[in-house]
């Protein structure tokens, strides 16, 4: 729901008029409505997409006295419980929205309000009288709000493209966040790939006032409580709290349905939809060649619970669709299912304006291959104490006798089993090495990105654990980097693209603050396998089969997307000597990697590629100024993204995305 932009001068001018153009970038993000405000130093926007109180909730919204506005993406859902309390205090609403909440708990809790909002949510508020701003973001960073300074102006939004069409942010590649860019897939922690443009922390608060700004961490998950769980007591808790943060985001004035994989937790969450809602309609997507999808996973679970079910078939991926899909990222799209997200956002769109999904289900209950690979070497490690570092050291040491292929079948298995538990984690989320990254950079490069450390952030995270043991630290760094920096990006960029609002029911406060102060021992064991305590929740609501199938990732047809439907661009915007990217990459280190790419189709060397790829788009679309002088020119941004997508259409079950 809706896109939010702002300026806040930090010294005496008035904040520029340039709301607008601001504001117009999002459009996408909030069709239906649009509103700003300006007063002295403070200028705020949004764009609106209308899903609660449609008629009367044009924003931005202020409290009765008209001392206090309020911009805000998301949605509050406890909103009618706080709504009767304000009301029995004396306030007065104007309005049928769930943001106007927000003013009127500010007004009776000053900063504390934000501990009272249960939902996803980025916000703006300004406070007339003190003239101050504070911006928050949700707990689990469902929402996403970007920030960067001009001289003395704050300058905000949901996007990195408002900022940039304020003409007060200028465009220029952060050569450390390229390093990161190219080793994860996505730019870890408050940096982005747009130097001077940060990410807000998720469960972060920032008030700017008299001329200063300060970034306050007001949630964050709950160490482990120990007591006496046990496992029935325990799924009961998940099953009840679960089916009523379901039951919560089916609030709506406008038609909604869920995205539907047929794993865990999407049928989860269609079964509790089911409950409560009739007809559902679920939305799944597949591909041509039909290996990679989940097609008949998700059909027979919306045969079993009488869905209204549509599929959506990907014949490939063409430039355009690429280009698309960069621009609404803002920064490269490194996760190959942005794609098909993206385009599934659309497709549904056609039917629906809030989609229910399934993520977040990994990182709340250990459900990632990743979280019994640390298990198994750390029990290995306590058996056999001594001998698995320096085994592992050994291993290491082979990459440059064995080359890439023998760093490709290692890197994730033994080589990195005896490094510390930080650097081990770091390892599982890598696709380049560091050697491959030192050799891939241009000297330039690897001089602009300084000294900092691509270890550092986990380090920082695992500094804050204490004695909490081995996989509560996994879950926590989890949730604190690819689930917020990576995935729920993805899912906001990809289907606020489309104007369709995605809701995460397993990330709810409660259920998620439950689930992290419980052992680890029901999560996760060596018998009991992955998401222990959510299957035996979910016992008798979904299928056996589903529970009980190993966990497969959803995969795309890279391989035949890179050689079939992308190589004319490889060869333009990766291989040839004029690419872009040449200017901070080693162009022959790139066509080595081609090279290998196509000799050996290692998945690993396929993610590598596909990264490049798309730093190349995203250059091409955005065209930072780079890092050396007169690196970067202006350019046009893509136009009408998602148009032209849809070529064959059928009533329920079998539709054709054109390549």
């Amino acid at each position: 729901m809706c896109g939010i932009s702002g300026i806040f001068s930090l010294g005496e001018r008035a904040a520029p008029d340039v709301l607008d153009a601001m504001n117009d970038a999002l459009a996408h993000r909030g069709p239906n409505d649009a509103g700003t405000f300006r007063q002295g130093r403070a200028a705020l926007a949004m764009r609106r997409l209308s899903i609660i109180g449609v008629d009367n909730g044009h924003q931005p919204l202020f409290n009765e006295t008209g001392d206090v506005a309020v911009v805000f993406n998301g949605e509050i859902y406890n909103y009618l419980a706080l709504k009767a309390d304000l009301l029995a205090a004396g306030h007065r609403f104007s309005t049928a929205s769930d943001v106007e909440t927000v003013v009127h708990l500010y007004e009776d809790h000053g900063d504390d309000f934000i501990h009272h909002l249960r939902g996803m949510f980025a916000l703006a508020l300004y406070d007339f009288k003190r003239d101050r701003l504070l911006l928050a973001r949700d707990r689990s960073g469902q929402k996403p709000l970007y920030y960067a300074r001009s001289g003395d102006l704050l300058v905000f939004g949901s996007e990195i493209k408002a900022l940039h069409a304020s003409g007060l942010v200028p465009k220029q590649l952060d050569p450390d966040s390229l390093r990161s860019y190219l080793t994860y897939g996505f730019v870890i922690g408050e940096h982005t790939l747009f130097e001077g443009v940060s990410k807000l922390p998720a469960g972060h608060t920032m008030v700017a006032h008299e001329g200063e700004t300060e970034i306050r961490q007001y949630w964050d998950l709950p160490a482990p409580s120990g007591g006496s769980e046990t496992l029935d007591g325990a799924a009961a808790t998940i099953r009840e709290l679960l089916e009523e943060s379901v039951k919560k985001r089916l609030m709506s004035e406008v038609p909604l349905g869920a995205f539907l994989s047929g794993g865990i937790d999407s049928s989860a969450v269609v079964a509790l939809m089911r409950r409560h809602l009739d007809p559902v309609q679920t939305f799944c997507v597949g591909f041509e060649d039909g290996r990679c999808d989940e097609l008949a996973h998700a059909r027979a679970i919306a045969e079993l619970y009488g869905t209204r079910h549509h599929e959506l078939v990907l014949k490939g991926c063409n430039l355009a669709l690429l280009r698309d899909v960069n621009w609404h990222h803002d920064e490269p799209a490194g996760d190959p299912a942005a794609v098909p997200t993206f385009c599934l956002s659309h497709f549904a769109r056609q039917r629906i304006t809030v989609v229910l999904t399934g993520e977040g289900g990994d990182e709340v209950f250990a459900g990632y291959t990743h979280h019994r690979h640390h298990f198994r070497f750390g029990e290995l490690d306590a058996r056999l104490p001594g001998l698995v570092s320096p085994v592992a050291r050994g291993v290491g040491a082979l990459e440059g006798l064995l080359g890439p292929l023998g760093a490709a079948k290692f890197w994730k298995g033994v080589w990195i089993a005896g490094l510390p538990v930080e650097e081990r984690h770091r390892g599982w989320y890598a696709t380049y090495t560091d050697r491959e990254l030192e050799r891939l950079l241009r000297p330039e490069t690897r001089e602009a990105c300084g000294n900092g450390s691509l270890s550092a952030p986990f380090r920082a995270l695992y500094s804050r654990m204490g004695d909490r043991d081995l996989l509560d630290q996994l879950l926590y760094v989890d949730s604190k980097l690819s689930l917020a920096d990576q995935l729920l990006m993805k899912v906001d960029k990809t289907t606020m693209a489309a104007s369709l609002e995605a809701r995460c029911p397993l990330l709810d406060q409660e259920l998620v603050e439950y689930a992290a102060a419980l052992p680890s021992s029901l999560k996760l064991t060596t018998g009991g396998g992955a998401k222990q305590v959510l299957r035996h929740a979910l016992r008798g609501l979904v299928p056996d089969d589903v529970l009980d199938r190993p966990k497969h990732g959803f995969d795309v047809p890279l391989e035949t997307w890179l050689l079939r439907d992308l190589e004319g661009f490889v060869e333009d915007g990766l291989l040839a000597d004029s690419a872009p990217i040449g200017r901070y990459l080693d162009l022959g280190e790139v066509r080595t990697l081609w090279g290998r790419f196509r000799k050996r189709r290692d998945m690993r060397f396929c993610k590598q590629i596909w990264r490049l790829l798309n730093l190349a788009v995203w250059h091409e679309v955005h065209w930072p100024t780079g890092l050396l002088d007169g690196l970067g020119e202006p350019g046009a941004r893509a136009e009408d993204p998602g148009q032209g997508l849809f070529v064959e259409r059928s009533a329920e079950r079998s539709t054709r995305l054109a390549s």
